[in-house]
């Protein structure tokens, strides 16, 4: 029998085993009943007092859903049950008044609850939407049924849940008395769980409804059309799909759904729409004439409920239509403005059409306006049975055109306001328009239909500085449409020339300067890829002037011309190439070396020239090598000059030769670090360095090798005759010198640092900054010294030990290094001329330093005690006090959470310690210990408790 079994069984007398009458503990129990399968461990028992208080809860067994609940007090309590959400029990709460002698809980009686059934949720939806609305009927039967089960209605956003369901099939119906629905029925199964509808019921749409008026009074026949930009005309249902006539609509953006026409209350209806963005736009046409109602658009938002649209529309005034035309049988005029009694003012459409509406009956003043086009006043009078008014036509149209002086003659600032006449063609000759241009040269008439002349008269003075218009007469016809292309324009000379060129002339300019005007400047660009090519000055003034050829890299014959413009056109000047110029710019004095590139390479010179710019002139086209020789590195080894691309040729020292030197007392390894200024030049190390000495004795050694092997071939009759050679190869002995290199830039600060194992240096590093004016030399000197090695050894041998040096008085160490694991050390080279000071630590142990030695030292290691405390249950005690003392060591400190403390560091020998807590004993209780050297003791006491709170 498991657990739950015996719970059963036993029920409340088990509860009471072994207790005296005043500490009984009552059992309150039962079942959790069920006709179906449900999972029982899902549900719990609660208890709470009177006030709301928990007092107690559990669960259920899995088997058979029996519960327990002790209860320790009497009282008032209430028992219930809390099932998963959507699961239904009767009751789902019991009062309970537990009093020890007849209540419920102590008679041993049962507290049931009975499963009643799973809820079923559903959505009633919008078409084509994420919400629904509310107030929709939904009705739940068993499937084959003819009875209704149970009925709802959906909350705000479409949501529907049924309660108490037991597990079966069943069928779902939606239904409204007004909205359409197009998904109203729904099936689903319910089992051993809470169930949902698979796919949700939709309403296909909703009814809006609207009313319109004319002076109070309802107005039937205006239709109402029906617009949107989402949606489509499938989706409406209800409604006039036909093509309203006359109706033409502006908006594009919107497409045309259908149409509700008002009936005699006024009132008009769109059956079912769905949810989403409509516009709605009123047209009421009588017979002859299209009534305005306001508002003339209603922009509305179908959601999830019915709507009706307000402000109701009212029927205002009538509308009139009428044309403006560039003529008595013209095409229309977009865009012009007509303006009615002067204050009211309408556009004209593409076609010249234009409407006015809300109009009453009465005589108006009509005028149009149009940049350009000009229309007399016309007086109307407007009634319902006139909606088409007369045509309104241009009357005169403005012929505008310019005068244009591009050069402006001597004494000319700015171009003066000149005369401008319009004279009839016709027989009516007498009658003659003028005006006068603006400063810009610009001009205006007004004529009506018909062919004039145009004349500019020009002042004698300006006409006498060479100032003439073409042409003298200008005609026109003026017909339905504004004339804006007259034009006058200055009489200008052409002066013209050629260029002849020693190959391919390429990309010229020639310049055009007047002698007198110094303002006055041209230039124009030519190009031929033959030795010959032509240029042309247009529009030229009458005067003096100065032609030049602009190519500063080749030699002319003549580089300009003086020449007269007067009454005709200038030709025949000539410029004539003779070489090509080479501009060399020098960032330092050097030596150049010219040769020709070709098959036979032709050497053309060795030239000296000084820093700045110098030009030669060569007499022959072709590619040039220009090699420099100097002490300066340039960007490159040589440079290509080629005559048909003439440039500057620029050489600028990019690098400069420094020399520097380092003077030994010993031979050793010295390698030399340079370190520059420019942040994208690597650090160069050069090294290890070779003396001058050295080489020059490897020099002499390879001498005495070439002669001997020369006196073996001699044969060896010659070396009877003559005695042998004895060869003497000289001792090194210092001095010793180092020489090394380094290409600098210009401005470039540079720090050398010379480095050996065993010698010092004297300045330890240098920096020079190299201008890069002259060859710098020899810069850097540096002197080298043996140095002085500190070592020494740990007794025993000690890894890891630090070696602090220092010089003898200074406040900062100067040298700190690590013991080996053989425990030696070795530091330096070092300045052999101080004094310095050594000493020696590691963690836990104690070093003293040997007499009579420099550098070694003794090592003791150091002791620790680790105490672990714990209560007689083997759980940490935190917070005892513990003393340990010996020696000149004293310590008291309180142990952590983890009942550890541990004492590190200690010198050998005896230690006391004795632990303290209140109402605690321990064992030991204090004690005697021995730590020896690098010994790591581990101590554990036991405390017990003597004493409660």
């Amino acid at each position: 029998m498991d657990r739950w079994a015996l719970w059963t069984v036993l029920g409340a007398f088990c509860l009471q085993c072994g207790l005296g009458a005043d500490d009984i503990v009552v059992g309150c129990g039962g079942f959790v009943k069920s006709d179906v399968d449900i999972n029982y461990s899902l549900i719990e028992i609660k208890l709470y007092t009177k006030q709301g208080t928990l007092k107690y809860q559990t669960d259920c067994a899995p088997n058979n859903g029996y519960f327990m609940i002790p209860l320790y007090d009497k009282g008032d309590f209430v028992l219930k049950i809390e099932p998963p959400l959507g699961w239904s029990f009767e009751p789902t709460s019991v009062p309970l008044h537990v009093d020890g002698v007849n209540d419920i809980c102590t008679k041993g009686e049962d507290v049931n609850f009975v499963f009643t059934g799973f809820s079923v949720s559903g959505k009633v939806l919008s078409r084509n939407q994420n919400l629904g609305p509310g107030g929709v009927h939904v009705t739940m039967r068993r499937a084959g049924s003819g009875g209704s089960f149970q009925t709802t209605v959906t909350q705000p956003g479409g949501k529907f849940a049924f309660n108490k369901v037991l597990p079966g099939d069943y069928e779902i119906i939606a239904s409204h008395p007004t909205w359409t629905l197009k998904e109203a029925a729904a099936m689903v199964q319910v089992k051993n769980s809470n169930a949902q509808i698979s796919s949700p019921l939709v309403v296909a749409g909703y009814d809006v409804s609207g009313a319109v008026r004319s002076d109070g009074e309802p107005m039937k026949g205006v239709m109402f059309l029906l617009f949107s930009s989402s949606i489509s005309r499938e989706d409406i249902l209800g409604c006039d799909l036909s093509p309203v006539e006359g109706f033409q609509g502006k908006d594009e953006s919107v497409s045309y759904l259908c149409h509700a026409t008002s009936k005699d209350d006024g009132s008009f209806t769109f059956l079912s729409l769905p949810s989403g963005d409509y516009s709605v736009i009123p047209f009421y046409r009588g017979e002859r004439i299209t009534f305005d109602v306001a508002p003339s658009r209603m922009d509305f938002i179908v959601e999830h409920n019915s709507l009706k649209l307000e402000p109701i529309f009212h029927v205002m005034g009538f509308s009139v239509t009428g044309r403006v035309l560039n003529g008595p049988d013209g095409d229309g005029v977009a865009d012009a403005v007509v303006t009615l009694n002067n204050h009211l003012n309408v556009m004209t459409n593409t076609d010249g059409s234009f409407r006015l509406e809300n109009m009453t009956a009465g005589t108006y003043s009509i005028d149009a306006r149009k940049e350009h086009i000009f229309f007399d006043t016309l007086t109307v009078k407007i009634a319902p049975n006139t909606p088409q008014l007369a045509d309104i036509v241009a009357a005169r149209f403005s012929v505008c055109g310019d005068i244009s002086i591009t050069h402006f003659p001597e004494g000319m600032k700015t171009m003066s306001n000149y005369k401008v006449t319009l004279t009839s063609q016709g027989k009516d000759r007498t009658s003659v328009l003028t005006t006068e241009s603006d400063s810009h040269g610009a001009f205006c008439f007004q004529a009506r239909r018909g062919s004039y002349n145009i004349q500019v008269s020009i002042p004698e003075a300006e006409a006498k500085a060479g100032l003439t218009l073409k042409p003298s007469v200008f005609p026109v016809t003026v017909t339905d449409k504004p004339v804006m292309d007259v034009s006058f324009s200055q009489f200008l000379a052409s002066v013209s020339g050629k260029v002849s060129c020693l190959d391919a002339c390429g990309d010229l300019t020639v310049t055009l300067q007047s002698v007198s005007r110094h303002r006055e400047k041209r230039s124009v660009q030519v190009s031929s890829k033959t030795e010959g090519m032509t240029f042309t000055f247009e529009d030229v003034l009458p005067g003096k002037y100065k032609a030049s050829i602009i190519q500063e890299d080749w030699c002319w014959k003549n580089k300009s011309l003086e020449f007269e413009v007067t009454e005709d056109d200038i030709v025949g000047i000539e410029f004539r190439q003779t070489g090509y110029m080479l501009r060399c710019s020098l960032s330092h004095g050097i030596t150049l070396e010219f040769y020709q590139d070709g098959n036979a390479p032709e050497h053309v010179g060795v030239y000296n020239l000084t820093k700045g710019v110098n030009r030669f002139c060569l007499s022959k086209p072709g590619v040039y090598k220009v090699t420099p020789r100097s002490c300066h590195r340039f960007e490159h080894a040589y440079y290509i000059y080629d005559t048909s691309s003439p440039s500057i040729l620029t050489l600028t020292a990019v690098r400069h030769h420094v020399l520097g030197a380092i003077t030994a007392d010993k031979l050793m390894d010295v390698t030399v670090t340079i370190k520059s200024s420019i942040d994208t030049e690597p650090a160069l190390v050069l090294g290890p360095l070779k003396s001058i000495e050295e080489t020059r004795r490897e020099q002499q050694l390879a001498e005495i090798q070439a002669r001997r092997l020369e006196r073996e071939k001699s044969g060896a009759e010659e070396a009877d005759v003559q005695p042998p050679i004895q060869e003497v190869v000289e001792e090194l002995r210092g001095p010793f010198t180092y020489e090394f290199s380094y290409w600098a830039r210009s401005g470039e600060k540079i720090t050398v640092t010379p480095s050996s194992k065993e010698l010092l240096f004297y300045p330890p590093s240098v920096e020079t900054v190299v201008s890069g004016e002259s060859c710098p030399g020899k810069l850097i000197e540096i002197q080298g010294k043996a140095g002085l090695f500190l070592e020494g050894q740990i007794h025993p041998e000690l890894e890891g030990v630090e070696i602090v040096i220092s010089e003898k008085g200074a406040a900062s160490p100067l040298i700190t290094v690590f013991t080996d694991d053989k425990g030696s050390y070795s530091v330096g080279p070092l300045h052999s001329d101080l004094e310095y000071t050594i000493s020696a630590q590691k963690e836990g142990f104690v070093l003293t330093a040997i007499d009579g030695t420099v550098g070694d030292f003794n090592a003791f290691a150091l002791a620790g005690v680790t105490f672990e405390i714990r209560s007689e249950d083997e759980q940490p005690l935190a917070g005892v006090l513990l003393s340990l003392s010996g020696g000149m060591f004293r310590s008291n400190l309180l142990t952590q959470d983890n009942g550890m403390l541990t004492f590190s560091n200690l010198s050998p020998g005896q230690y006391y310690f004795k632990p303290m807590m209140k109402e605690f004993r321990f064992e030991p209780s204090s004690q005697m210990i021995e730590a020896q050297e690098g010994q790591n003791l581990k101590i554990k006491i036991i405390g017990y408790r003597t004493a409660y709170r």
